[in-house]
């Protein structure tokens, strides 16, 4: 099964399943994918009215961005309210978030139960799931994407959600994901007035392996689709260093006095890739 469209991704839009006013705004915001949020964002009280119009957002039909559910943890009620409320819609196509994921068999749990049209979106935000990564990007094709949810996990570790203190989590699953050539989602920057904090975490990110992170607010999209766009420069410096390895005839090669191997030729051809999903605006940097 091929699993396009998280791949494409440089960002994910989280709007509140309590909030359904705000998701024409958020599938018009210019984000790449859009995530109605049942779990964190929803109280207790509300999880049942939140429900179905999360369900009402998956099944609609409309173009645009790939719509995404967050689904409740499946240790809890909710979660299982969830899955059973998702096998009564019959939805035939759509993805599937789901947060707290500790481990393989969790995803061979969740698999008996989501309908087999639905495909899954892995959130790794426990000290238990970042020690099982790499099992659990790859317990299945139907996990097409891995999201990083550190604010979960810095909670459980009893520090501020810093770079520094995350840094060795967001390594294990950004490897974790290379490792089972899946997408990798980093984590939402909180402070929504700092935008330009939030695009150098995302381009921090990206040099981590990351391919997309998720957004809060539509006023983060910009960075973030800056920090995961490759720049024009990016683009024509890996079209020479291409053109320069094939006139070499495929063995080593030299661009501007440094040697191009092929791990060098793979990076290139992964950006010039990434370029023709999401072409940098004209004439940028």
């Amino acid at each position: 099964m091929t699993h396009a469209a998280p791949s494409s991704w440089r960002s994910l839009l989280f709007v509140p399943a309590t909030r359904p006013d705000r998701f024409s705004k958020a599938l018009a915001s210019g984000a790449d994918a859009v995530c109605v949020d049942l779990e964190d964002a929803v109280a207790p009280g509300e999880k049942d009215a939140a429900r179905a119009a999360a369900i009402s957002f998956l099944a609609a039909k409309e173009r645009g961005p790939d719509r995404v559910v967050r689904i409740n943890s499946l240790r809890t009620l909710d979660g299982l309210r969830d899955i059973l409320a998702l096998n009564e819609a019959g939805l035939r196509s759509g993805l599937v978030a789901v947060p707290k994921v500790g481990s393989a068999e969790e995803v061979d749990l969740l698999l008996d139960h989501v309908p087999e049209d639905l495909d899954i979106v892995a959130q790794i935000e426990t000290l238990q799931g970042v020690r099982n990564a790499a099992a659990i990007a790859a317990a299945c094709p139907r996990v097409c994407a891995i999201m990083f949810g550190g604010l979960d996990l810095a909670g459980e570790l009893g520090v501020p959600p810093g770079w520094e203190a995350l840094l060795q989590a967001r390594l294990a699953v950004a490897y974790a994901a290379a490792e089972a050539k899946l997408p990798a989602l980093d984590m939402p920057f909180p402070d929504v007035s700092n935008l330009e904090e939030c695009g150098a975490e995302a381009a921090r990110a990206q040099a981590l392996g990351f391919t997309a992170k998720m957004a809060i607010h539509p006023t983060q999209l910009p960075a973030i689709h800056d920090a995961f766009t490759p720049s024009a420069a990016d683009v024509a410096w890996a079209e020479r260093l291409l053109e320069s390895f094939e006139r070499a005839g495929g063995g080593v090669a030299l661009l501007d006095g440094k040697m191009i191997e092929r791990p060098v030729v793979r990076n290139a051809e992964r950006l010039l890739t990434r370029a023709r999903r999401n072409p940098s605006p004209a004439g940028g940097d």
